[in-house]
């Protein structure tokens, strides 16, 4: 590849999806930013910024139904995938794309936080690589790789092996939900517990999401502005109830992520603010390497005062985590070095018999 079309693959932000799916993509542009809105604001709370109560408040609208919108996703997207590749492919590509990454990037993650342990806030011993299995919400930003790859390994069992009524599974989902405290502090079981409902959710959804019809409904402007009142005043209710049941809380969640989901059709729709299309379709890797990126430049900035204004850093903050991502995982593609965020193991030829999923 010559220098101009490297540059110019490493800096162009064109969406690279098709528009029939467009909208899953603006989805998740959306909730990705809301994740590292979050990240930051905590990051800058914790070098003792003062962070203003708008700008806390917004955090708190953003924090309760953005995870769940990612694990609902792909479960919209369970069925399609299963059809196309086989169980046996799908769990394949689940290992290549969500469990190696969440391995690899771990093992780096707390080999680094050993040798430099003086200079770390958390001082880790080598018996911490045991929470890489045990406590993935240790591993900061990854464990949501691991909390999906199991979801969806689980459900792949569940619908495929085990076959069960997708009324059996919604009831799994609550059940589990609600026996989450039991996991005690093995994240690696809770988390499982508290996002499979989502998932269930979005398979189930799918043959009605995908109608025209639907999405005639989803990509009407004047019924996602008239849920706006209604978002906020459910935002502003969970504020005031901290301690609401988790039933009433996933169900107001699922409510944020309808409203996303909605914004996201009418922009696909009109294509408008493309950039957010090609952020989603990115969030994965921006999910992985976001934090390396904002740490440094947030020392940077705080270490020689060039801005105090903590919204502006905010806002600078955010968009370098989300572009600088992207542009680093696109330096690691063109030095051959994808085994960062893929791994090795081949799929297999799909035969023509592969079992369909409902």
């Amino acid at each position: 590849m010559k220098l101009t079309e490297a540059i110019h693959y490493i800096f162009s932000f064109r969406p690279q999806t098709s528009r029939r799916y467009a909208w899953v993509d603006y989805a998740k542009g959306i909730a990705i930013i809301f994740v590292l809105y979050r990240h930051v604001i905590y990051g800058l709370l914790y070098t003792g910024a003062n962070i203003n109560q708008l700008m806390m408040e917004a955090n708190e609208m953003l924090y309760g139904f953005r995870m769940p919108l990612f694990f609902f996703l792909s479960g919209l997207f369970f069925a399609s995938s299963v059809n196309k590749r086989g169980p046996q492919n799908f769990l394949i590509s689940k290992i290549n794309t969500l469990l190696y990454p969440y391995l690899l990037w771990c093992i780096i993650q707390v080999t680094l936080q050993i040798l430099f342990t003086n200079y770390t806030n958390h001082k880790l011993t080598p018996e911490n690589y045991l929470d890489i299995l045990i406590h993935p919400r240790s591993m900061l930003q990854l464990w949501y790789l691991l909390a999906l790859f199991n979801v969806s390994v689980l459900y792949l069992f569940t619908s495929c092996v085990l076959k069960l009524h997708p009324v059996v599974q919604v009831l799994l989902g609550l059940a589990m939900l609600g026996l989450k405290s039991y996991a005690g502090d093995i994240s690696t079981i809770s988390d499982v517990m508290i996002y499979y409902i989502y998932f269930v959710l979005g398979h189930l959804a799918a043959r009605y999401f995908f109608s025209e019809q639907v999405q005639r409904q989803l990509t009407s402007p004047l019924k996602a502005l008239a849920l706006v009142p209604v978002f906020l005043l459910v935002q502003y209710y969970c504020m005031s109830h901290t301690n609401m049941s988790i039933y009433l809380f996933s169900l107001l969640a699922m409510l944020g992520g309808l409203l996303v989901i909605m914004i996201a059709f009418i922009l696909a729709k009109y294509e408008k603010l493309k950039i957010l299309q090609t952020i989603g379709h990115y969030s994965l890797y921006i999910y992985l390497l976001h934090l390396g990126i904002i740490f440094l430049l947030r020392v940077a900035i705080l270490k020689t005062g060039i801005l105090t204004n903590v919204p502006v850093i905010t806002a600078i903050l955010v968009a370098a985590g989300l572009f600088g991502s992207i542009i680093l995982y696109r330096c690691c593609l063109l030095l051959r070095m994808k085994f960062l965020f893929t791994g090795p193991l081949k799929e297999r030829e799909v035969a023509a018999d592969a079992m369909r999923t409902s």
